[in-house]
């Protein structure tokens, strides 16, 4: 039993063909035209601050939306935003894709519809082990991590070595490389299908690439018979800081997800036993997309209560002033702390705090124009 469901598990890993398309594009920048000339006085400038800032971030993610443009192969269709690359991988049940920005890594979304396995303990990983020493064929998921318990929690901090591993490298080169996971929050989602060990949201900061960055992560794990699974990996990530300035915009392009019909019928016809979860793929993530948003929401709201009690200077520090081409850019408190003192990290830093004389200029989504 245990060589049938090694021989289906290669099989299944093999099966996985990466296919790379880019895009690229140019956002648009805007800039309201009309300037207040008038001095405002210390007093004028702090009203302006607390105004701006009370409602600015839930409102600017909302309104100074990305772009997105439609890309589509044989299989799937999903709309994308304008310049950034797609990368997919996988057929039928492991269909997979991940959306990046190219000047930046950390802006990105991504569905892994299967990734794994992992060990869920260390007998059955001294197991293997001991069956490739008495002279057995190699086990390519040797080099797999040993996540016990199986949770979504576990799973993510340990997913960087999984991804690291030669056969996912090989299926997905483009996977992110999370490292040094930090889980801030989860909820628990109800799931009644018998193999699902845990279902989870999680909210976590991570390094990519040694920058750190945050996500929203919607995971799925099944236990099979000691290697674990997640059935679905589905992530949103930004720059520390600028997460909810992106949130509605890469919901919008998750909702979006659609797979065509005639490559299901083609799973189906090459007796594909997994082509219905291809079918299920675009209601699943539209769910998920809709979790998100209900939590992203929750927490805005819970913060924006919580600034009310702030005072001004915590308030103000959520702009930031571009010299250049005299521009301000909103971005959260947490955002601002770190680009002052890592501002060397990203292309653009040489961003300024906010001049009294600019609280005028209606901002630009952050996330949008910082790299």
């Amino acid at each position: 039993m245990g060589k049938l469901i090694k021989i289906f598990i290669i099989f299944t890993i093999f099966a996985l063909v990466l296919c790379t398309a880019c895009t690229e594009g140019v956002f648009d920048k805007a800039k309201d035209d009309s300037i207040d000339t008038e001095i405002d006085t210390g007093k004028d400038i702090k009203e302006k601050q607390q105004t701006i800032n009370k409602t600015s971030i839930g409102t600017v993610a909302k309104t100074e939306l990305l772009q997105l443009v439609r890309w589509e192969d044989y299989s799937i269709s999903i709309n994308i935003p304008e310049g950034w690359n797609i990368y997919t991988g996988g057929e039928c049940s492991t269909r997979s894709v991940l959306v990046r920005d190219p000047n930046s890594e950390l802006k990105q979304l991504f569905y892994f519809s299967e990734a794994g396995p992992v060990y869920t303990s260390n007998k059955m990983k001294e197991n293997d082990k001991s069956y490739m020493e008495m002279g057995g064929s190699k086990v390519i998921w040797f080099e797999s991590p040993v996540v016990d318990p199986l949770n979504c929690e576990n799973f993510l901090i340990n997913f960087g070595t999984l991804a690291r591993t030669p056969f996912f490298q090989q299926a997905f080169p483009e996977v992110p490389l999370l490292d040094e996971v930090k889980i801030i929050s989860s909820k628990s989602i109800d799931n009644s299908l018998p193999y699902v060990s845990d279902e989870k949201l999680i909210r976590a900061e991570f390094k990519q690439n040694s920058k750190l960055g945050e996500g929203y992560f919607h995971i799925v794990t099944a236990n099979v018979i000691g290697l674990g699974y997640a059935t679905m990996f589905i992530g949103i990530t930004a720059p520390r800081g600028l997460l909810d300035l992106i949130v509605p915009s890469l919901l919008r392009s998750i909702k979006s997800f659609e797979v065509k019909q005639e490559y299901i019928d083609s799973c189906i016809e090459a007796q594909n036993e997994a082509a219905a979860a291809a079918l299920e793929a675009g209601r699943i993530l539209g769910s998920s997309a809709d979790t998100i948003m209900e939590v992203w929401s929750n927490k805005l709201e819970s913060e924006e209560r919580i600034s009310e009690k702030q005072s001004d200077a915590i308030l103000g520090y959520s702009r930031l002033y571009n010299p250049e081409t005299d521009e301000v850019y909103e971005v959260t408190p947490e955002f601002y702390e770190y680009y002052i003192n890592n501002s060397s990290e990203f292309e653009i830093n040489y961003l300024q705090e906010m001049p009294d004389d600019k609280w005028s200029y209606s901002p630009l989504n952050g996330a949008e124009y910082i790299y």
